[in-house]
């Protein structure tokens, strides 16, 4: 498996002690379940086994200290191989990228935009600051040079690109950034915005967001509004979603009749990124490392585990016939209909740990194309 891994992380021209070290950390971090260098060391096998834990803790804060100053390129090239080979399976070439916020403690703040597989995402692009709520996470030129890089993944495909976000974003430099360069949005915006629009009689009425009273039953759309006071045409779907006390209120220049659900998919995307990365894969809240080079390399890591371990998952949904192995993987219901019992992180993470620890004659083999589902 490790040998796997690191004949395809060749292309990608690491000198051979950093391949070696990243190799390892992957695997060690899977195996462990868990971002703690003393935890990792426990389940490393082959070289690293042999040598004394506090020596291999050493050895892995030397490889986070060399690879912060370039682990973002790493990943952008990583993730660009990967999205070249991508291939979306919707007949409308819709593909959703979610953007957001997340927090390690008070420690760390990370901007992730995820694309979404299926009814979970991966991480396609991050940037990592040091403290909670740190001021340039919330940049909105950095938030549009993630939109970019995004966008830029798939150039060459022809996709509609539809970028969600939750009730910080909906910044008119952000929305017109993604309009600039022929995407589409749909975000959630805080109740206090405002928005004008010309009454029958020609004049310019302003209003709030809170002013519009959703249906019980459906979408209220409001075309062609402008936005803020900047003026910025746009539609506002307004929703009453589950009976919420709080309507969701949709900026979008997509099509109005989808942007409740569109946005809806911003949750199994994003939250299942957050949920693999902190409670049910990696642990990530638990490292104790203080330093922002250090967690940068980190999340760097993780998020290429991440990565490969939902190629590995989608591999084994859409080639089982390819496979030995049996997983129990759906649940099909008296109306035929079936669900998932695993994310296709968990999916992976569970054929992984099957090879790892050599529980099934098994060699892990994949070309590492990241299926739709």
């Amino acid at each position: 498996m490790q040998l796997t891994l690191k004949n395809f992380l060749l292309i990608f021209f690491l000198s051979k002690p950093l391949l070696n070290s990243l190799v390892f950390l992957i695997t060690g971090m899977l195996s462990a379940e868990s971002v703690v260098s003393s935890d990792i060391v426990r389940k490393l096998k082959d070289h690293f086994s042999s040598i004394a834990p506090e020596s291999a803790e050493r050895h892995f804060r030397r490889f986070f200290r060399s690879f912060s100053s370039f682990a973002y390129s790493f990943f952008e090239v990583f993730i660009s191989f990967i999205i070249s080979r991508f291939t979306c399976k919707h007949s409308d070439n819709k593909i959703f990228i979610s953007l957001d916020h997340m927090f390690c403690k008070n420690k760390f703040t990370i901007l992730l935009f995820s694309l979404r597989i299926g009814r979970q995402g991966i991480p396609i692009w991050f940037r990592c600051f040091k403290g909670k709520h740190n001021s340039y996470a919330y940049s909105i030129d950095l938030i549009k040079q993630g939109i970019s890089f995004s966008a830029n993944l798939f150039k060459d495909k022809h996709y509609h690109i539809c970028f969600l976000a939750d009730r910080w974003f909906p910044i008119i430099d952000i929305l017109q950034h993604i309009q600039d360069i022929g995407c589409f949005y749909c975000f959630r915006a805080k109740s206090f915005f405002s928005f004008s629009f010309f009454n029958s009689a020609g004049k310019l009425v302003s209003k709030h967001l809170r002013d519009i009273s959703p249906l019980k039953y459906s979408a209220k759309v409001l075309p062609n509004v402008l936005f803020t006071r900047k003026l910025f045409k746009t539609n506002i779907v307004v929703s009453n979603y589950s009976n919420t006390s709080d309507p969701w209120f949709l900026i979008t220049n997509d099509n109005t009749s989808r942007a409740v659900r569109n946005y809806s998919y911003r949750f199994g995307s994003i939250e299942c990124i957050f949920k693999s990365q902190k409670s049910n894969g990696f642990r990530f809240e638990s490292t104790n490392t203080q330093k922002i080079e250090h967690f940068i390399s980190l999340y760097t890591v993780m998020c290429i585990a991440l990565v490969w371990l939902t190629i590995i998952g989608s591999d084994y949904v859409k080639n089982k016939h390819h496979y030995h192995i049996k997983i129990r993987d759906t649940r099909k219901h008296r109306d035929n209909s079936t669900s998932r019992l695993f994310s296709l992180f968990n999916l992976g993470l569970t054929i992984f740990n099957l090879c790892y620890y050599n529980s099934l004659d098994f060699i892990l083999k994949f070309d590492f194309v990241l299926y739709d589902l």
